[in-house]
C-alpha cells in the first residue's frame, strides 16, 4: 500500500489552494482527491487505514495531502511524527494580521456570517482568527517534533510575486523534476471572492480538471483567455472585500501589537526576519 510521504499543514487562508494546484498538476506527485483530510486533527479516530484509502492505487514519487486544521492543532505534530518520522512538511505563512482578516472573509465566504458583519465583531465572536495567527506557538511546536530540514515553510507574499520560483522550490524540497511547468503558474487565484452561481463555477472547475488529466492543459488556458469565457468568469465572482468593511486602524495596530512576540518568535525559527510582512516593524511596506 501506497502510504502518504507529504503533506501540507496550513496555514488556513495562506495560498494552500495554490499547493493543493501545483502538486496536482505535477506528474510525479498524487493529490488525495480531497482537498483537505484534516486527519490528523478531527478525524484520527477513523484509523490509518481510512487516511490511506485516499492513496490507494497511487504510484507517484510524493503522495500529498493539505490540511491547514494541523498547523494550529496541538495534537497534529505528534500525531504525523508517530505516523511517519519521516514525513515531509510543508508549512506557508503570511502577515498574520493580513490573514486574520481574510480569515474573516472566508467566514463571508462560506455563509457562516453575514458580509455587514465587521471585522471588529468578527474577531469578538470567533477567537480562532487570532488564534491561528500565533504563529511562533504553532511553528515552535512542529519544530519540536520535526527537524527544520523536513519542513518548507514558504510565504504568500513570495508565490504572489514569483510562483515559478515558488513552485521549483516546492518541488525541489520534495524530490521531484523542479523544471516542471503548468499554466497554472498564471492564474490568479482570489481568496476574497464568491462565486455568483457556484453551480456554474463547480461545473467549469470540474471541466477544467478533467481536460487537465487528460493532458490537455495548454488546450484549456487558451481557451480560458477567450474573451468570451473571461467575460463568464468575471461576471460570476463577487469581491467579497467590496462588500465586507475594511479593517480599522486602530484594530490593526491591537493586532499588531498583541501578534508582536508571535512575529518574533517566528522570524527566530525561520532564521530570518518576515520583512515582507506589512505588520513587521520596520518592513518597506
Amino acid at each position: 500500500m501506497n502510504k502518504p510521504n507529504a503533506i501540507g499543514i496550513g496555514a488556513q487562508k495562506c495560498a494552500s489552494s495554490w499547493i493543493h494546484a501545483m502538486l496536482r498538476a505535477h506528474p510525479q506527485a498524487h493529490v488525495a482527491p480531497e482537498k483537505e483530510l484534516d486527519f490528523f486533527s478531527y478525524y484520527f479516530d477513523r484509523g490509518y487505514r481510512w487516511y490511506e484509502s485516499f492513496f490507494d492505487g497511487a504510484a507517484a514519487a510524493v503522495r500529498f495531502e493539505n490540511s491547514p486544521s494541523y498547523f494550529h492543532d496541538p495534537r497534529a505534530p505528534e500525531r504525523v511524527h508517530g505516523y511517519d518520522p519521516a514525513m515531509k512538511i510543508v508549512l506557508l505563512l503570511r502577515d498574520p494580521v493580513e490573514r486574520a482578516y481574510s480569515n474573516h472573509l472566508h467566514e463571508v465566504i462560506k455563509g457562516h456570517i453575514p458580509p455587514d458583519l465587521s471585522f471588529e465583531d468578527g474577531l469578538e465572536n470567533n477567537p480562532s482568527y487570532l488564534e491561528q495567527s500565533r504563529y511562533g506557538t504553532h511553528l515552535g511546536r512542529w519544530l519540536q517534533v520535526f527537524p527544520r530540514d523536513q519542513v518548507l515553510v514558504l510565504l504568500a507574499e513570495h508565490i504572489g510575486k514569483d510562483p515559478a520560483q515558488a513552485a521549483r522550490q516546492l518541488y525541489r524540497f520534495l524530490g521531484i523534476d523542479a523544471d516542471f511547468t503548468t499554466g497554472l503558474l498564471s492564474e490568479r487565484r482570489n481568496e476574497s471572492d464568491r462565486a455568483r452561481w457556484p453551480w456554474l463555477r463547480h461545473l467549469l472547475r470540474a471541466q477544467g480538471d478533467r481536460m487537465r488529466a487528460m493532458g490537455w492543459e495548454e488546450h484549456l488556458m487558451r481557451i480560458k483567455k477567450l474573451p468570451p469565457f473571461r467575460q463568464v468568469l468575471a461576471s460570476n465572482r463577487i469581491d467579497v472585500r467590496a462588500q465586507v468593511p475594511p479593517m480599522r486602524p486602530r484594530t490593526r495596530q491591537r493586532l499588531v501589537d498583541e501578534l508582536a512576540d508571535e512575529m518574533q518568535v517566528t522570524a527566530r525559527l525561520l532564521g530570518r526576519d518576515p520583512v515582507e510582512w506589512p505588520s513587521w516593524p520596520g518592513s518597506p511596506s
